[in-house]
């Protein structure tokens, strides 16, 4: 949800700086958008405790080798 708002206020305020002609609006909202990027967090359910492989690449990689 909030990589949303925060990808939403970026596309605003890079529609903002056309509209209104000014070039650094539109570099505060580029630093939003980036923002928003590298602190989304993609939180994947892992299977075991101290594991790497999540259930769902686990059961593809046992499927393929039957």
């Amino acid at each position: 949800m909030k990589l949303l708002l925060l990808l939403t206020v970026a596309g605003v305020c890079v529609a903002l700086s056309f509209l209104w002609r000014e070039p650094w609006i539109g570099g505060v909202g580029l630093l939003i958008g980036f923002v928003a990027m590298f602190t989304d967090r993609d939180d994947v359910e892992v299977h075991e405790k101290n594991g790497y492989e999540t259930g769902k690449s686990e059961r593809n990689m046992r499927s393929r080798n039957r």
